[in-house]
């Protein structure tokens, strides 16, 4: 399956992530500072889906109902094959990188549920773990 991502946050966080899973392949960031405006966030969120060239592209961003979710969610009503997953953790991450290269016969619903739950499952009251 032919999977481009694309993380989008406030800040610096998406260049963050990137950091901390490293650079890879069809893997990009759009870091939004105070001065995007909706229509230049838009514009690039095309631009980066059209440079990766994929299938279907997953856009993970920071938060439901923030600028970078919502602008996401116009561009993925004008597009097929575009997939937003809200409340980007480096556990999904590294899940949707591992489900992309090992696990190609998996579909487009099934590879966005996989990472959701995952992602789920990571979150915890650390303190309750251990009672």
């Amino acid at each position: 399956m032919d999977i481009g991502i694309i993380i989008i946050t406030h800040g610096q966080l998406a260049e963050s992530l990137i950091s901390i899973i490293g650079k890879k392949e069809k893997v990009v960031s759009i870091c939004i500072t105070p001065d995007f405006t909706l229509e230049k966030l838009r514009e690039k969120i095309n631009q980066e889906i059209k440079n990766l060239s994929s299938q279907y592209v997953v856009i993970f961003t920071d938060m439901l109902g923030g600028t970078p979710c919502n602008v996401s969610l116009m561009v993925a009503k004008e597009q097929k094959g575009v997939y937003i997953i809200s409340g980007v953790n480096i556990y999904m991450l590294i899940t949707a990188l591992n489900l992309k290269e090992l696990n190609k016969d998996i579909s487009i619903d099934e590879y966005i549920e996989e990472i959701v739950a995952e992602g789920k499952r990571c979150i915890a009251n650390v303190k309750d773990l251990f009672k």
